[in-house]
């Protein structure tokens, strides 16, 4: 199908287009610019000044635990494998067990939908991920090699890291761990243990980074390697977090992710938040808004190899959002945004999500629409969130509130 959006502010997120059009056609951006040319064959809606993104690509999470509140009676821990065993032996963690896989899923799905998400990269083997991952209502990347972390008390996940690296490098796919979470000497020493195991270069995604040490940062900037930067979770269980600052000054390529809400953030907007507020009390300098939104949008598509997203541009894939905000400023609009600001989500050239005012393009398109409030805003999804909550409530014996689904029906 055709169709376009005009008169909008194109961030994407090089450079600013406005007012700009784009142009859909099936699931791929068709022509981008202040003018589109050839007849339109599809709806044309007005943005009206509204604000288009490239949609958003968050780099670390666990879908399979979405779920609150969070776990860590024992803070700051030592490493990531004493926050596991107080979260399996939690009675929250019993209570979320009684809730289906898929579901779970289908929660993280839309606990980031909601929010401007369009890509989530669910750190989980293969096998567990196959069964669940066409429920969610986004994109969950499917193409990577894996391993839990670089020691040896790390999760048995995939083949051996040799093995996983070489698959990554095989199929030219992201290879992608938890690496230095925490501070054991194992845990300190783990860029040097994927090192010796020839798993350092440029297909390599490192996730949290707590312990990296001026060598580790050396190494990755020459290897060309990525790091996922995960700040909620990092100071929660650990009272710390990466070295961003000397990461981004060493021109390491940077992305973001939430993790799961069992230890991370409730969306990606108090990521960001905490991101900035953390990088002025560390280092008395702003953290450009213009940089979180690269680290969310082209840094991630470099980092989990995906060419055709990340960016709006000409035949990369239809995956945008449109928020309102203080357009004199759209990259503080970005990074300052909140449930209200979402005005549309589209993946794969069809709108998923959006604001009342978008419900002529949901009908034009024929897409049925669950008709909800989110945090108090009246909107429209394309799927049924109501009764996911329902089976949740039910499982679990009570009304569960969860504060990364502020969502009650409209009327």
């Amino acid at each position: 199908m055709e169709w376009e959006v005009t008169n909008g502010i194109l961030v994407t997120p090089d450079q600013i287009i406005a007012p700009g059009a784009i142009r859909i056609q099936d699931d791929k951006i068709a022509q981008i610019g202040k003018k589109i040319t050839g007849e339109l064959h599809g709806p044309q809606i007005d943005l009206n000044g509204l604000m288009v993104f490239p949609g958003i690509i968050n780099c670390h999470d666990h879908l399979l635990g979405t779920y609150l509140p969070r776990v860590g009676d024992r803070r700051p821990y030592l490493n990531w494998l004493m926050w596991d065993n107080d979260l399996k032996a939690s009675p929250v963690y019993a209570e979320r067990q009684q809730i289906e896989s898929a579901d779970l899923y289908q929660m993280g799905g839309y606990r980031h939908l909601i929010a401007g998400v369009t890509s989530v990269q669910d750190h989980i083997p293969h096998f567990v991920q196959d069964m669940f991952k066409d429920q969610v209502p986004i994109r969950v990347i499917d193409k990577y090699a894996v391993a839990h972390s670089a020691t040896s008390f790390a999760l048995k996940w995939g083949g051996s890291i040799e093995e996983e690296h070489s698959l990554a490098v095989e199929k030219d796919i992201p290879f992608i761990t938890h690496c230095s979470e925490g501070y054991d000497k194992e845990t300190v020493e783990s860029v040097n243990y994927l090192n010796e195991r020839g798993a350092i270069d440029n297909h390599t995604v490192l996730i949290h980074g707590i312990a990296f040490s001026d060598d580790d940062i050396a190494l990755l900037k020459e290897r060309k390697s990525h790091v996922v930067w995960c700040p909620v979770s990092n100071l929660y269980m650990f009272e710390d977090t990466a070295p961003i600052g000397k990461l981004l000054q060493a021109g390491v390529n940077v992305t973001l992710g939430t993790d799961s809400p069992m230890s991370g953030s409730v969306n990606i907007f108090e990521e960001m938040q905490v991101a900035k507020s953390y990088y002025l009390d560390t280092y008395g300098e702003v953290l450009p808004d213009k940089v979180i939104l690269q680290m969310l949008t082209t840094n991630a598509a470099k980092a989990m190899f995906l060419p055709d997203r990340g960016k709006l541009a000409a035949g990369n894939l239809a995956d945008f959002i449109v928020i309102h905000g203080d357009s004199s400023d759209p990259y503080s609009a970005f990074t300052s945004m909140d449930y209200g600001n979402i005005m549309l989500v589209v993946i794969g050239g069809k709108p998923r999500y959006g604001d009342e005012l978008f419900i002529p393009l949901f009908e034009a398109m024929q897409i049925p629409v669950q008709k909800i409030k989110v945090a108090g805003h009246k909107k429209v999804v394309d799927g049924d969130i109501l009764g996911l909550l329902d089976r949740v409530r039910k499982a679990v014996g009570f009304h569960k509130e969860l504060a990364f689904l502020p969502v009650e029906p409209w009327d």
